[in-house]
């Protein structure tokens, strides 16, 4: 199973440098794609531009150095010293730029080249041009030359070159000028040792880089990937209920805030845990105790281990014990409401002051036994708050419980009410036994006791201040407790007076 999940870890990791090397790589290459396709134009641009410009440069002396009389129809096949001499000064020119220069007469025949061949004094003739006996000129070419000049692409024996034409003429007596012949440059289009240097200086920078890429990615994702494994072994001890791990956080990036988030998670799944146990624990706990009681006393009847006349006594405690976890499971399943956010509040408009009286007098036989004062309830005006009328009575119900169950006999309790313009504020305080300073923040805990309560309340469950706390707090308002440890205890709670709840709003966040 280990072995599975480090496989599985290595996987992932993998993975991610994979796929962060992949996309780099495509989108490297694509870059070097575009920038190597427009360095190729540009340098073939460079490279047309400038050959071109060699081209008509040379071809145009050559034009000046060409007289009538070496294109004359009778010297075409004849050696003479003058085309001679041409022939010699296109064979170094040519050379020197790496193209060809050639004369044509005005039918298109080439005459003149750097190739000018050997005299036989025998025939009185020599061939001429053999460099380029396979070679014409188009009608395009030579029409585009005569027409002032001619610049473009054309096959040059079997080769795609450059060609730069410009035409020849002849002034006649007359002073007309006509055109005899051209001149043509010829240069192959394939690409020169500049295109071949820079290409090769471009590609071996383009290799240097996406080496240096190779191991940055790499580096970074080794560091990506980290947190990442981080929290992916914390998740599988999550998953196990181990909610101690923590991610290791350096650095204030995406990452880091990710990290804060995750570990912001744990803290609040450890506390979800927590409380889940102790819930577990204190619930097993408040049921334990009278489903023991009231199975025992029923076995007792049905065995006869209790006589018949004491019965009705021990019947009367399996009913008291069966309210108890009615009151219980009630309790429970408001909390859960409440938790849920599916409580549903049915606020009205009602006087608060006249509620309060009400309640006062379910307690008023247990007020009445225990000489308890009640001070305060003259001072009470009508107020009126927009609330929902069962919750605000369940929790003044549970806090007058409170304070009846707490107050000594012949003590009092006192009841204040004030009108802070848009809220009020209720005051409801006992003398008798206080609330020690380090349990006051706990005691709206849920199933939490103060210790001074337990022999007083052991059949209290501790949910019923923790449900008082969400009420008040569905209808934003605040509640909390004062004493003085030892002769009173006070609980203070607000309620704004127009209806504005909260809690199921935090419940969907």
């Amino acid at each position: 199973m280990l072995l599975n999940e480090k496989t599985n870890g290595r996987h992932i990791k993998n993975n991610i440098f994979a796929k962060y090397f992949v996309l780099f790589a495509t989108i490297f290459l694509a870059v070097l794609g575009i920038l190597g396709f427009t360095l190729i134009l540009l340098v073939n641009a460079y490279t047309q531009s400038e050959n071109t410009k060699l081209l008509r440069e040379n071809v145009e002396s050559i034009v000046s150095s060409v007289s009538s009389t070496m294109i004359d129809q009778d010297m075409n096949d004849r050696y003479s010293i003058e085309k001679g001499m041409i022939c010699s000064t296109l064979d170094i020119v040519c050379s020197s730029i790496d193209a060809d220069i050639f004369v044509c007469d005005n039918e298109g025949n080439i005459i003149m080249c750097r190739e000018k061949g050997d005299e036989i004094p025998s025939l009185g003739r020599l061939p001429v041009c053999t460099y380029h006996n396979r070679f014409t000129v188009d009608s395009a070419m030579l029409q585009g030359a005569f027409e002032g000049s001619f610049v473009g692409k054309a096959r040059v024996n079997g080769t795609m070159s450059y060609v730069v034409g410009k035409p020849v003429y002849y002034e006649d007596l007359n002073g007309k000028q006509q055109i005899i012949g051209a001149v043509f440059g010829t240069t192959p289009t394939t690409a020169d040792s500049l295109t071949l240097s820079v290409m090769r200086i471009f590609f071996l920078s383009a290799l240097v880089c996406l080496i240096v890429a190779f191991v940055a990615i790499w580096k970074l994702t080794k560091n990506f990937v980290k947190p990442l494994r981080q929290m992916s072994t914390a998740a599988k001890k999550f998953a196990i209920g181990d909610f101690s791990y923590r991610v290791k956080i350096t650095g204030d990036d995406e990452l880091a805030e990710l990290g804060r988030a995750f570990n912001d998670m744990a803290d609040s799944l450890d506390t979800l845990e927590s409380s889940r146990r102790s819930f577990v624990s204190n619930v097993s706990h408040e049921l334990r105790t009278p489903m023991t009681s009231i199975g025992g006393f029923i076995d007792g009847i049905l065995d006869g281990t209790i006589p018949r006349e004491k019965q009705d006594y021990y019947l009367n405690i399996v009913s008291g014990e069966i309210r108890r976890l009615s009151r219980l499971v009630v309790a429970m399943l408001n909390m859960s409401k409440i938790e849920s956010g599916s409580f549903e509040m049915k606020p009205t408009n009602y006087d608060i002051s006249d509620q309060i009286i009400h309640i006062l007098l379910t307690f008023e036989q247990k007020i009445e036994e225990k000489n308890i004062e009640i001070q305060g309830l003259e001072d009470l005006t009508p107020t009126y708050i927009v609330a929902d009328t069962d919750m605000i009575y369940q929790v003044i119900y549970n806090i007058f419980d409170n304070a009846v169950k707490f107050t000594n006999d012949g003590g009092y309790i006192n009841v204040t009410m004030k009108d802070l313009n848009d809220k009020i504020e209720v005051h409801i305080k006992n003398s008798g036994i206080g609330i020690q300073s380090d349990e006051l923040p706990r005691v709206f805990e849920r199933f939490y006791k103060v210790d001074k309560s337990r022999s007083l309340d052991a059949k209290g469950a501790g949910l019923g201040l923790y449900i008082v706390k969400m009420m008040v707090e569905m209808h934003s308002g605040k509640i909390w407790a004062k004493s003085d440890d030892e002769s009173s205890a006070e609980f203070i709670f607000t309620l704004p007076k127009t209806y504005s709840p909260i809690y199921k709003k935090e419940i969907k966040k």
